[in-house]
């Protein structure tokens, strides 16, 4: 099992745009909090990020870039999530994202 590497949002923010400069994001602070906006509940139920001391958001490095492509790819319906975090087909379509794609 390979050990998980937890760091500071912005700085898993900074390496998921370096691997993926296809789909024009930039580095930084205030673009990994814009990033958020719309996608901090798929990361959160995929346990890519946790709130820590209540005040600044960790990551694991691997889940979060794993998961914050398939948001920005509109493989999780970052939308439905954000109307009803618990609804069944948000958690559906998590699990179908999570499966790469096979139900």
């Amino acid at each position: 099992m390979k050990a998980q590497t937890w760091t500071t949002g912005p700085k898993a923010w900074g390496i998921f745009v370096d691997q993926h400069p296809e789909l024009g994001y930039k580095p930084g602070r205030m673009n990994f909090h814009n990033f958020l906006r719309l996608n901090r509940e798929a990361l959160r139920l995929n346990d890519a990020i946790r709130l820590a001391k209540n005040k600044f958001w960790i990551a694991e490095v691997d889940k979060f870039c794993d998961v914050a492509f398939q948001c920005a790819t509109g493989v999780i319906d970052v939308e439905a999530l954000n109307e009803d975090a618990s609804s069944a087909d948000c958690l559906e379509a998590l699990e179908f994202a999570k499966n790469g794609g096979r139900s």
